[in-house]
């Protein structure tokens, strides 16, 4: 069933909740510039059916049908969206599955919500994006940045490209998950999977992660011959396997 959740900025959150028969709930959290309707968010909505698992997908601030425009958020503000969806719309435990950038926003989520979130499964996870990003650019990009508050860069499918505002690297510092030197508090079993081609976040993310969390219940699942979207029906069938365990489906 398709929703709106108002926010106390006057703004609003899309999402879509089925609701199963189990006490738990499988929550989707999307990546940069994509929605609650992509390809994984559907196939988590089948599985959850099978499965009497309530489910909830919802469009971050800026993105999909939520309000706000994608150049004005933060992954503060993004935090915040997953925060007001598993305080005020899911009831009792949640597992979160977060792709790309959902996959930093979960385990930060899982972070502020200890007493909820009881596993996570990073997709791809782009824990500390930005930094990269960062890093990647140019000095003329940089500035331009700096000077103008935003840069594009090209995508292959828009004429302007994927923007990067100046505000989603500042702020994002005070979220960082791998560039302090303490460990990330995250207690709830956590799994990631990766692709080994991933041209987008690299492999080696998945790893840093692994060390940087204080869970011992972690494991990295890397698929030979997978990209970032991690979209493929053999690539899905990983991700079935893993949330079977984890929510004890397998037993």
């Amino acid at each position: 069933m398709e929703n709106t959740l108002e926010l106390d900025d006057g703004g609003f959150l899309s999402y879509r909740h089925n609701h199963g028969n189990r006490a738990e709930t499988v929550l989707f959290l999307h990546g940069t510039l994509s929605d609650k309707d992509s390809t994984k968010s559907l196939f988590l909505e089948e599985y959850c059916k099978e499965r009497d698992l309530s489910f909830v997908a919802f469009d971050f601030t800026g993105h999909g049908k939520s309000s706000g425009r994608y150049e004005d958020a933060t992954i503060g503000v993004w935090l915040r969206d997953a925060l007001e969806i598993i305080d005020r719309v899911i009831v009792g435990g949640v597992f979160v599955v977060g792709s790309s950038m959902g996959g930093w926003i979960a385990l930060l989520a899982a972070k502020e919500r200890p007493d909820k979130v009881k596993g996570v499964v990073g997709l791809a996870a782009a824990a500390d994006f930005t930094a990269d990003v960062w890093a990647s650019f140019s000095d003329e990009q940089k500035k331009k940045v700096l000077d103008d508050g935003i840069v594009y860069t090209p995508n292959g499918w828009t004429e302007r490209g994927d923007p990067w505002p100046r505000d989603l690297f500042w702020e994002a510092e005070q979220h960082f998950v791998l560039q302090g030197t303490g460990s990330f508090p995250l207690e709830c079993p956590l799994v990631l999977i990766h692709g080994d081609k991933d041209d987008c976040v690299p492999v080696r993310t998945a790893f840093k992660i692994m060390d940087a969390v204080e869970t011992d219940a972690c494991k990295a699942v890397v698929i030979k011959g997978a990209g970032h979207r991690l979209s493929e029906p053999e690539n899905l069938n990983v991700l079935k396997t893993e949330l079977d365990v984890m929510t004890g489906e397998d037993r």
